[in-house]
């Protein structure tokens, strides 16, 4: 059985702390793409305020509508009493005469404003139907997304819980002096604590190795490190 050496050892163990870093660091952002929901909200609250235009303008409309029946109730009581013969006297007569004529330009007023309002509710409704339709798409989208992510959790879990056991198992082979040095690097270097030798540079910060740098790289009795970014070095 053919041991391997320390350099590959810890090269092992950085290859799966990446994968960990990868993995963490993507559970985090499904964390917080799972527990923002700013879309649903602004799509919710543009329905509610589109939602609260609609029924004032219906209300309006209702409004108007009233406001037409009660003046052709008002001249049809008045043309009523103008023409049924009851009241003789002129004065009253004329009085008649003149709030029928003023009830009737008033119906013009009133006409207007019931189509401005039929004109408004139209123009809401047409609103509030693209709002209820982009809430209802929203949720729909959103609940798809987090469906996928929280498949994407469950996966990441599983694989993050394989992972760290054999990080255990790795971690178990290597020398506690060097995996203290690894660790110690892991810290320094943005987790990155190896690299591997790639065109005889540190495929890490693209520094030239020596031709003594290569070769203690590639030996598999020994440890040796960048000169220049001072990680752990692997020629494979």
């Amino acid at each position: 059985m053919i041991e391997m050496s320390e350099s590959f050892k810890l090269h092992r163990l950085q290859q799966i702390d990446s994968h960990l870093d990868q993995f963490r660091a993507r559970l985090r952002a499904i964390e917080t793409i799972l527990s923002d929901d700013t879309s649903i909200k602004i799509a919710q609250t543009k329905f509610e305020e589109t939602s609260k235009r609609h029924e004032d303008a219906k209300k309006a409309v209702r409004k108007a509508e009233e406001n037409v029946k009660a003046n052709k109730v008002k001249i049809e009581q008045t043309e009523a009493a103008l023409y049924g013969g009851k009241v003789r006297n002129p004065k009253e007569l004329q009085d008649l005469q003149n709030e029928s004529e003023a009830l009737k330009r008033y119906r013009d007023v009133l006409d207007d404003r019931l189509l401005e309002a039929m004109i408004t509710q139209e123009e809401v409704e047409a609103s509030f139907s693209a709002a209820s339709a982009e809430s209802d798409d929203t949720r729909g989208r959103i609940t798809q997304q987090n469906k996928a992510l929280l498949n994407e959790k469950a996966d990441l879990t599983s694989d993050l819980s394989r992972l760290e056991s054999e990080r255990e198992a790795a971690s178990r082979s290597i020398l506690q002096g060097d995996l203290n040095m690894y660790e110690q690097l892991r810290r320094l270097k943005r987790g990155v604590a190896v690299a591997t030798v790639a065109d005889n540079s540190c495929a890490a910060c693209g520094s030239t190795l020596s031709s003594a740098q290569l070769h203690a790289a590639k030996s598999p009795n020994q440890l040796t490190r960048c000169e220049s970014c001072g990680r752990i070095l692997y020629g494979g």
